[in-house]
């Protein structure tokens, strides 16, 4: 028997090293894959919580602009009456 051939795995202990290869690269990106996964939901979280900062922002903007509509047209009422006060 040659060297060169002794020196050589049979082809089931190259298969069976390749597959143990593809099973730890599988491992891998599913861990990879189950914290992307956190990720995502952290950052999702964060951004319902934005949202909702948001809502609340702008209903208290409404509200404010609303109360300084009124506020003008009292002041227009005013200025409109010419009572000297």
């Amino acid at each position: 028997m040659a060297e060169d051939e002794r020196d050589r795995l049979p082809i089931l202990e190259r298969a069976q090293l390749l597959h143990d290869a593809t099973l730890r690269r599988h491992g891998d990106m599913l861990d990879d894959h189950a914290e992307r996964l956190a990720q995502h939901a952290a950052q999702m979280a964060l951004l319902r919580a934005l949202l909702e900062r948001q809502t609340t922002t702008q209903q208290e903007l409404t509200a404010t602009q609303a109360t300084l509509h009124e506020t003008l047209e009292a002041i227009k009422d005013l200025l409109g009456r010419h009572n000297g006060h």
